[in-house]
């Protein structure tokens, strides 16, 4: 399996510099206000996350509605279709780290070992993620500052790799509006 141009993974997962995650923060601003139609600003966003959360394939992400908190888009270069057994198990299966759940959530971020109390074993949702490749799973709600949620970003490492840090949940927290920004108004 190979992610986006072909790799299965983002980059090798290294420490990232302040100034490089700042840097990464400005131009995820920068295109919010660039006029890309959603795909071309989730696959520039991709980029930009490649070298800041390095991450197994490629990112998950979901526009959803806000007052429903149901997806409405999905796109990963790697899986162009959602697969109708994860539809019904994000809505209808007893798990953690659901979209809707991470988005109602203060912190509007969670890990799925964070979720499971470092048990991701007991939750069908890691098995899914398994059979995929993916150890870890990382959710975002894609908050805008006002606090509206437009969309979604799921991030995966395999087995074997390093647990998402603090500086990585503090990035994407960071960068979350942004993104928000980018869903809402596509091709603005």
């Amino acid at each position: 399996m190979c992610g986006a141009g072909g790799r299965p993974y983002s980059a090798p997962i290294t420490s990232v510099s302040g100034d490089a995650r700042r840097r990464a923060s400005d131009k995820l601003a920068r295109l919010v206000g660039s006029g890309l139609d959603l795909v071309s600003f989730w696959r520039a966003s991709t980029e930009v996350l490649d070298s800041t959360v390095p991450h197994y394939w490629a990112p998950w992400w979901f526009t959803l509605d806000p007052a429903s908190l149901l997806v409405t888009s999905h796109f990963d270069e790697g899986i162009p279709e959602l697969p109708d057994q994860w539809l019904l198990d994000e809505y209808f299966q007893d798990d953690v780290n659901k979209l809707a759940d991470v988005a109602r959530s203060q912190r509007g971020i969670s890990t799925l070992h964070e979720a499971t109390g470092g048990d991701p074993a007991s939750s069908p949702r890691w098995h899914a993620n398994m059979t995929l490749g993916g150890d870890q799973e990382l959710i975002a709600a894609l908050r805008t500052r006002t606090g509206e949620v437009w969309g979604a970003l799921g991030l995966y490492r395999e087995p074997g790799q390093p647990m998402f840090d603090a500086a990585e949940l503090a990035f994407v927290q960071a960068v979350a509006p942004h993104l928000a920004e980018g869903a809402r108004r596509p091709g603005m």
